[in-house]
């Protein structure tokens, strides 16, 4: 039985970060705009690199976003032309070859779920975060979401495989968060993808690593 492929979303899949694309574009006229973009990027980094708990690096980032729900829905369109070169056509081989191929991120379902669909996932075969709103504005995030603390992936793809019936997994992803899936024994093949933004936190702890998508595919089709 061939193994369970279990992609990441923000710098995998999507050549960006979404929530940090989503707060850029709506800021971009604000007069703390840069500044405060500025100060998620670090955050985003920080976290990515394991310096900072994932879910205090939602909590920090939300809070300099203050999103509304017009944003999010501008921000979720915008990003439907940010797959990261490739990516499509490594799906598409991935599941001619009878691979099973989810997308699990980090990230809000509420901005990645319509650039997703674009590279041919099912709503059933994504999983990530979701903002909580109150009225119009961004007031938090589903805190029961195993995807919001650190760990949660590895908790993820340990169901993946319990609902696909297959006995192994391999994880890919940029971020620290995606080598826990493997660390954590859910996964059982980590690839660290340094294709949009190379971590070197991750590239030091990552059994396999792939520098563009071509190495990616070489990788994980032989």
């Amino acid at each position: 039985m061939s193994r369970l492929v279990v992609l990441d979303v923000d710098s995998t899949l999507l050549a960006v970060e979404s929530l940090d694309f989503a707060v850029e574009r709506a800021l971009k006229d604000a007069e703390d705009g840069a500044e405060r973009a500025r100060r998620l990027s670090q955050i985003t980094d920080r976290g990515m690199a394991g310096e900072l708990d994932f879910r205090q690096s939602l909590e920090k980032r939300l809070e300099l976003a203050r999103l509304t729900r017009g944003q999010v829905e501008d921000a979720a369109q915008a990003l439907r032309g940010k797959a990261t070169d490739g990516m499509a056509e490594l799906v598409e081989k991935l599941r001619a070859r009878g691979r099973e191929v989810y997308a699990v991120s980090g990230g809000f379902l509420d901005l990645v779920g319509p650039a997703l669909a674009e590279l041919g996932f099912s709503h059933g075969e994504m999983r990530a975060n979701r903002f909580v709103y109150e009225g119009e504005r961004v007031a938090g995030f589903d805190r029961d979401n195993p995807l919001s603390r650190n760990g949660g992936k590895a908790h993820v793809v340990a169901a993946l495989k319990a609902l696909t019936g297959r006995d192994s997994a391999v994880m890919v992803g940029d971020g620290i968060t995606d080598y826990e899936a493997f660390a954590g024994g859910a996964a059982d093949a980590f690839i660290g993808f340094g294709g949009v933004v190379h971590r070197e936190a991750v590239a030091a702890k990552a059994p396999a690593y792939a520098r563009d998508v071509k190495e990616l595919e070489r990788q994980l089709l032989g």
